[in-house]
């Protein structure tokens, strides 16, 4: 275990799920989650993610060309009694984010969806707080040119699934466009 890359962890409730998050005690201070509770967070059991690999072939080669590395790290915990260490398996914040985008998306996992609209609530909220701060936004510049070199196809995947969604939840939304209606003909180019 001396090998092993110390870490402090602390508790998040993903609703009523507890998910380990950890911080790297490295120079890097690094944060990560804890496999287990991702994957019961996204409602499967704790060793749903170490199986991914192996019985989600096709959705782990699907997760990988979108840049997800599926990249363990073991990491030592010190116990609080002092009695040695624990071990525990993390997953970085990048894959985690992507691993909840797929099971979103092309899983209509409510679960993840949940999550992601909860995470860019807050994640609005404090963008407006830095902003009048004065705080540098670049990493929310940088973000944005990221996903907007999206293809039309995945655009036009994630409209219209976000269109029918809303259409399922909401009867107000049998009303809604689709994209040439809303856009004239079709969506305008994602280029910035």
């Amino acid at each position: 275990m001396s090998n092993l890359i110390r870490a402090i962890k602390t508790n998040i409730l993903f609703g009523e799920v507890p998910v380990d998050a950890y911080k790297l005690q490295t120079h890097t201070f690094e944060n990560r989650f804890g496999v287990t509770g991702v994957s019961e967070a996204l409602g499967y059991s704790k060793e749903w993610f170490g199986r991914l690999p192996k019985r989600g072939a096709r959705q782990f080669k699907s997760l990988q060309k979108d840049g997800f590395t599926g990249c363990q790290i073991e990491v030592s915990v010190p116990r609080e009694d002092n009695s040695g260490a624990s071990v525990a398996k993390t997953i970085s914040i990048r894959d985690f984010n992507k691993l909840l985008a797929y099971e979103a998306i092309k899983k209509r996992n409510i679960r993840a969806i949940i999550l992601l609209v909860s995470f860019s609530e807050r994640g609005l909220e404090q963008l407006i707080d830095d902003a009048f701060k004065g705080k540098s936004l670049d990493w929310f510049a940088e973000k944005v040119v990221h996903y907007s070199k999206w293809t039309y196809e995945e655009f036009a995947e994630v409209l219209a699934y976000n269109r029918e969604e809303v259409r399922r939840l909401y009867a107000w939304a049998d009303d809604l466009m689709d994209d040439e209606q809303f856009y004239g003909v079709v969506p305008p180019s994602l280029e910035l």
